[in-house]
């Protein structure tokens, strides 16, 4: 339906167009005039903060003997370990002002956020407990009360009246008199609402440095593949009663983490373990073989982090393009020893020397050099 005063018209191609007073109105002017909606873009950001928020989780557990993370099941988040279980509702607030308690006590459809946590914490048992948090990028403020000095805090840990009120507002919605708030827990963090995977791909590449030594090939790819690999198992919408095929679909074990943290790392590797095999085949006595493995490990640790090697290697490989190829490995290290030996810092013994240039030598081999 036209507006008063406007007609329409008909271009050529046979699409419509709107004239007001005679006025032609072309794409801009008439989608100007159609109302936004933010709602689908911020929903999808917030699902993209969970997903962010649980894979910078996997890797703070990184360390632990074994884990689960389950994705957007029975919370946004869960943590499934031999003895326990941790969830985790995500809840990013867009203005600068605390979270008020009032609205995590707030329930039209369905449980309060508080009371959907305090209902999974009840669940426990004493040999299998249950902790739950609420996990914001604002401080948590009950009452008058802005508690903005702690990052993590139990609720059985605060004053005499925001307990009381907590366990008012619970005790009226499940309509309990006992109200236990032990292993209930509220967690401050910083989001970046509008762009958390610049934060996550960051966390990655550290993480990944601290877990495997090196820095991981293909970053950016490592992240996608991750991310995709979460995404899949949150977006899986089927329920299951067989708890081993809820942990196929909609978690992700620390063992399979591992492989895709592995699956980056596979490159260096191969060069790594294929000049271990090298030096275990040289005939030469025990003992050189013990230095040849030490300065091994000691080139595989320092060149993750030195930038002089990093840049070395680049030199080498650069080198190696350059002369002809039509020798053999023992000849090719001789070439370069003989050039390039007296150029390395005094820190590396011609031990370590020698082995850094089997590496590169290795690495050129196979392809590595780009």
């Amino acid at each position: 339906m036209c507006h008063q005063g406007s007609r329409v018209g008909v271009f050529p191609c046979g699409l419509f167009y709107l004239q007001e007073g005679g006025k032609h109105l072309g794409v801009v002017d008439v989608y100007s005039k159609i109302p936004f909606d933010l709602s689908g873009s911020m929903s999808k950001n917030r699902f993209r903060q969970e997903l962010c928020w649980g894979i910078s989780k996997m890797f703070d557990l990184f360390d632990k003997e074994d884990f689960c993370v389950v994705f957007d099941y029975k919370c946004d988040i869960e943590i499934h370990f031999n003895d326990s279980v941790e969830f985790y509702q995500i809840k990013t607030h867009k203005i600068q002002s605390p979270y008020k308690f009032s609205d995590l006590k707030r329930h039209k459809e369905g449980p309060s956020i508080i009371a959907k946590l305090f209902v999974l914490k009840d669940a426990s048992a004493p040999e299998t407990p249950i902790r739950c948090a609420l996990v914001s990028n604002a401080f948590l403020q009950i009452g008058k009360v802005a508690i903005s000095d702690k990052e993590f805090f139990s609720f059985d840990e605060l004053d005499e009246i925001s307990q009381t009120t907590v366990r008012a507002a619970l005790s009226e919605e499940l309509s309990r008199e006992n109200v236990d708030l032990t292993n209930l827990y509220y967690i401050y963090t910083p989001m970046n609402l509008l762009a958390p995977q610049n934060d996550i791909i960051g966390k990655i590449t550290g993480s990944f440095e601290r877990i495997k030594g090196c820095e991981p090939v293909k970053p950016n790819a490592l992240y996608r593949l991750i991310l995709d690999t979460v995404t899949e198992k949150a977006c899986y919408e089927l329920s299951s009663q067989d708890y081993s095929e809820l942990i196929k679909c909609k978690g992700i074990t620390k063992a399979e983490l591992n492989n895709m943290l592995n699956h980056h790392m596979d490159k260096t590797d191969n060069s790594v373990s294929l000049i271990q095999d090298y030096i275990e085949q040289k005939q030469v006595t025990i003992g050189e073989k013990r230095k040849l493995k030490q300065s091994l490990a000691k080139i595989v640790e320092a060149e993750c982090k030195s930038l002089e090697l990093q840049t070395k290697q680049q030199t080498l490989f650069e080198y190696i393009d350059t002369i002809s190829t039509d020798v053999s490995f023992e000849e090719m290290t001789e070439i370069i020893l003989s050039r390039y030996s007296t150029t390395f810092p005094i820190e590396y013994s011609q031990t370590d020397i020698y082995v850094f240039i089997l590496l590169v030598i290795k690495r050129w081999e196979c392809g590595l050099n780009g």
